[in-house]
């Protein structure tokens, strides 16, 4: 990354976090047989060895001591990880009771509210290319929700939780890997209790074989590095070009669907995904150009 800026810096580390997002498609793919619930207990608990891993090897644990003893910054981020996990278990929630379709629209929303929020609260604005970008990405979410036909509630409430918790992590004055660790801590004792009712039901998978063990694990390894390059990225570029490129995340799950899984397309999905990703494309080279004419 030697001689990248700091905001193409940000963009690349977005970007990976929206690969590993991606790569959860196919990964929870071959997890079917597991508990969403349990999938989602692990996400959070196998985040804290891996998050304690990357923080040790940076040698940053006097900045997450640091943390501990500032009430402020140590509510803030109590917050966001009860916003984090409250976003995990609606959505589970919501594949529970057969709303799944619902609750993708989330995954096309928030990118929009993540631009509505920088506009209000970090006062950022948009050249004429960025406006076009984000109208096309406005009709593609238009599309996907007429063609759902369905109120998008669901999304709604999975959309806003995400973009504040991602507003909360930009405001807030902590290094990416120490916030999230704590985050991580401050989440895994409730967790590990749904974990214990899991087992004690005969519903929880961990353990029985080495495979499920192994893939349950790997679900802390993935959520923890979607979560860190994210939480890197917003600290380095506006709010709003890191909901526009959110719009790979659900790109690669759609190409997973329709090549990995044969999954249906139809035509609104297909006119939908051609308009994300032509604003998805029209906004990054939009942003980049706007970065390359800063002053050194």
């Amino acid at each position: 990354m030697h001689g990248m800026s700091e905001t193409q810096k940000g963009v690349l580390f977005c970007v990976i976090a929206h690969l590993f997002w991606g790569g959860m498609a196919p990964y929870f793919g071959f997890m079917r047989h597991v508990h969403v619930m349990e999938i989602a207990v692990n996400r959070g608990v196998w985040s804290v060895p891996v998050a304690a891993l990357i923080v040790g090897y940076f040698g940053q644990f006097p900045a997450v001591w640091k943390i501990f003893r500032n009430p402020r910054h140590l509510a803030i981020l109590a917050l966001t990880s009860s916003i984090i996990v409250f976003n995990w278990g609606f959505y589970v929630w919501s594949i529970e009771v057969g709303r799944t379709l619902e609750s993708s629209l989330g995954y096309f929303i928030n990118p929009l509210f993540n631009v509505i929020a920088g506009y209000i609260f970090l006062h950022e604005r948009f050249n004429r290319a960025q406006i076009v970008a984000i109208a096309l990405a406005g009709a593609g979410v238009i599309i996907q929700t007429v063609a759902t036909g369905v109120f998008p509630w669901l999304g709604l409430m999975l959309g806003g939780s995400f973009c504040i918790y991602g507003l909360l992590r930009k405001l807030i004055p902590v290094g990416a890997t120490q916030g999230f660790l704590v985050e991580a801590m401050l989440i895994a004792p409730p967790l590990l209790v749904v974990e214990y009712w899991l087992m004690k039901n005969g519903e929880a998978r961990f353990g029985v074989t080495l495979k499920d063990t192994l893939m349950l694990i790997g679900c802390g390894g993935l959520t923890a590095g979607a979560l860190l390059f994210f939480a890197e990225a917003v600290k380095r570029i506006r709010y709003s070009t890191a909901g526009i490129l959110q719009y790979i995340s659900p790109s690669l799950v759609f190409l997973t669907a329709v090549f990995m899984f044969h999954e249906p397309m139809d035509r609104w999905k297909l006119l939908s995904f051609a308009c994300i990703w032509t604003a998805l494309a029209i906004y990054s080279v939009s942003a980049f150009r706007s970065d390359a004419t800063k002053p050194a």
